[in-house]
C-alpha cells in the first residue's frame, strides 16, 4: 500500500484558556490538531464545543477557515504507510461516531504542567488526544507518554516535517496555489 501523508497542527489561539497555557508554559503553541485529508481538510482535537465557550469540551472537527486567520501556527507532515494511515483513519472514525463519549481533560491538562501523568477513561486533552493516536497506530515512538506531551513537545517527534511556519493566513493562501 502507498504511504499517506497526514498533518499535524500547532496553533496558539487568543481564547483566555490558550493564553493562560502560554502564560504559564511560555510555549509557542498551545494547541495541536490532527488531520488526515491535507492542510485544507479537516483537522480533529479536543477542543471548546462551541466558539464563545470554553466548555463543554470534546472531541471536535476543526477547519482552518474557521480560526481567526492571524492565529501563530505551524503546519507539520508526517508520512506514514498505507496500513498505517488505514489505522489512523479507522481509530479517528470510531471515535468521532462516538464524540459524545469523549469529553476535555481539564485534570489532565493541568497534571501534564506538573509532569504527573493522568488517564482517565474517554477524557483527553489536545496533544495527549494527537499524540496517543499517532502511538497506538504505529506512526511514530513518543519519547515519554502522552499523557506528558504538550503540544509544543509535537514538533520534536521524528519524520515531522514543517511544511508552514507563521500563521493561519498562510496555509489558506499555500493551500490555494
Amino acid at each position: 500500500m502507498a504511504e499517506r501523508t497526514i498533518h499535524i497542527l500547532l496553533t496558539r489561539s487568543g481564547t483566555w484558556f490558550s493564553r493562560l497555557i502560554h502564560f504559564a508554559t511560555q510555549d509557542d503553541y498551545t494547541h495541536a490538531s490532527i488531520g488526515l485529508d491535507g492542510p485544507s481538510g479537516p483537522f480533529y482535537s479536543f477542543a471548546r464545543k462551541y466558539r464563545y465557550l470554553a466548555l463543554p469540551a470534546g472531541l471536535v472537527e476543526e477547519r482552518i477557515t474557521v480560526y481567526r486567520r492571524r492565529v501563530p501556527c505551524c503546519l507539520y507532515e508526517l508520512k506514514v504507510s498505507g496500513n498505517t494511515y488505514l489505522r489512523l483513519r479507522r481509530q479517528l472514525n470510531a471515535m468521532y461516531a462516538q464524540r459524545e463519549e469523549y469529553h476535555y481533560s481539564v485534570l489532565g491538562a493541568f497534571a501534564c504542567y506538573f509532569n504527573l501523568p493522568l488517564q482517565r477513561r474517554n477524557h483527553y486533552f489536545c496533544s495527549q488526544f494527537v499524540a496517543g493516536l499517532l502511538e497506538s497506530c504505529g506512526a511514530v515512538e513518543l519519547p515519554k507518554p502522552p499523557t506528558l506531551l504538550r503540544p509544543a513537545e509535537l514538533c520534536q517527534l521524528e519524520d515531522l516535517r514543517p511544511i508552514h511556519r507563521g500563521i493561519l493566513e498562510g496555509i489558506l493562501t499555500q493551500s490555494a496555489a
